[in-house]
């Protein structure tokens, strides 16, 4: 473990420094985000003035109000660019030089997943969870639930693993067609509607719920928020942290797959 560190850990601090030289853009994604929770919050309010009761589909206004914003957050939190590092790897030839250093290509991005990750962290998740976290307290007189916070980390890490590997498979499809940006921007769009960041999952038919939560894009949003807000206890908690798991090492053997084709097929192309 500690070569294992040594050897990618570097990897991780670049693109920390990365960050410190170009933060202008990470700002501007975060104001991004920021309006989309004041949109979704404007929505939901419409929809509670009109509605006859003051319970929605097992969600309060208030609980509304945290399901948009922890959403987002864990939505912000998770976020890589795995995909569009790999498709500029192949699209440029890096990938070659990549693949000829004593390196896992992988745990290569990997590593760098961890550095996007330990950025928004530090200069996102935590300052804007502290400032939700005040408003709750001043709105409402309540303070985070230690336990539920804890297992939202643990689930919430699952859900960084599984967002990685979706990432880099979509990443590998540059390696079969010469444009992937449609592919991406498609993917994103789903994610948002299948993760549970738009709406959450509870309000499809129950039927289309059903089939969602076998699904790994639940685990990426849905699931992490549901145990932060205490709405997943007991055998439900179990059982979607399970489901989360599963995925982790399903996917994890997916990409492995894709990989050994991919690196056939470039071999070919290569001559």
């Amino acid at each position: 473990m500690k070569k294992l560190l040594r050897t990618y850990f570097p990897f991780t601090k670049a693109v920390v420094q990365g960050f410190m030289a170009y933060r202008i853009n990470f700002y501007v994604y975060i104001l991004g985000d920021l309006f989309q929770i004041v949109v979704l919050l404007y929505i939901w309010f419409a929809i509670f003035s009109s509605a006859t009761s003051e319970m929605i589909q097992g969600f309060t206004f208030d609980q509304m109000i945290g399901y948009v914003v922890i959403s987002t957050l864990t939505s912000m939190l998770i976020a890589n660019d795995v995909h569009w590092d790999i498709s500029h790897d192949v699209q440029s030839g890096n990938i070659a030089t990549s693949l000829i250093k004593p390196v896992n290509y992988q745990l290569l991005k990997f590593f760098y997943c961890i550095g996007n990750i330990l950025i928004n962290i530090m200069f996102l998740f935590l300052p804007l969870w502290g400032c939700y976290t005040l408003y709750d307290f001043i709105a409402n007189g309540t303070l985070p639930n230690l336990l539920h916070l804890m297992l939202y980390l643990f689930s919430v890490s699952l859900s960084a693993l599984i967002l990685f590997y979706i990432n880099y498979l979509f990443g590998l499809a540059a390696f079969f067609v010469e444009y992937v940006f449609g592919f991406i921007f498609a993917k994103e769009a789903l994610l948002r509607l299948l993760s549970g960041q738009l709406i959450p999952l509870s309000f499809f038919p129950a039927s289309i719920f059903n089939l969602f939560k076998f699904l790994p894009f639940a685990g990426l949003v849905y699931t992490p928020t549901m145990i932060y807000l205490g709405k997943y206890t007991g055998s439900d908690l179990q059982f979607n942290l399970l489901i989360q798991a599963v995925w982790v090492l399903l996917l994890m053997g997916l990409t492995q797959f894709v990989w050994n084709r991919a690196i056939k097929r470039l071999t070919i192309l290569g001559g």
